[in-house]
């Protein structure tokens, strides 16, 4: 007796799955389970000991102070995050930062910026003397004609500074 094919096919492949396909296969990243010699560092807990040599080990590894954890700026503000907060007050009034160009061994950055509308920006930050960090001025237009833009932009990045400055931060990192 002949079966049809399509009754064959079911046939064939219940049979074949009954002898390899005792069900779904386990997932060896959820099931944290060891599938051979080469992964038991996967699925490995480290004693306190162990925890311990290897805090040490990564911290060995590393130049300067390593258990100063991270803190807001001491005077509200950090002289590191100028260009950061430029940019972010830049979005606010729909600026872009062209150019950072630095003076006075550092001390003084001049951020150009540009408007949407082509309307070009400056924004000059002096280093100042602790507590104070920083002094900002702008000027804004062809002609500094644009004195609202300026000022809206001066009061937008000294929110932005203190913004930054409330964030937690790790001294710069320097690779000599």
């Amino acid at each position: 007796m002949r079966l049809p094919h399509r009754t064959t096919t079911l046939l064939l492949a219940a049979a074949l799955c009954g002898a390899g396909c005792s069900g779904a296969s386990r997932n060896p990243a959820s099931s944290n389970a060891s599938m051979g010699p080469d992964d038991r560092f996967a699925t490995r807990v480290l004693s306190p000991g162990e925890s311990r040599e290897v805090i040490q080990i990564l911290r060995d590894s590393v130049d300067g102070p390593t258990g100063d954890p991270a803190r807001p700026a001491r005077y509200g503000v950090r002289w590191e995050d100028v260009r950061a907060a430029a940019a972010h007050a830049g979005s606010k009034l729909e600026l872009a930062i062209l150019s950072v160009e630095e003076s006075d061994e550092g001390r003084t950055k001049r951020i150009n910026m540009v408007s949407i509308g082509s309307v070009p920006a400056t924004l000059t930050v002096c280093r100042a003397p602790a507590p104070t960090v920083y002094e900002a001025t702008a000027t804004a237009g062809l002609f500094d004609e644009r004195v609202e833009l300026a000022s809206s932009l001066v009061s937008r990045f000294n929110e932005s500074m203190r913004l930054f400055g409330a964030k937690p931060s790790w001294p710069p990192l320097r690779n000599d």
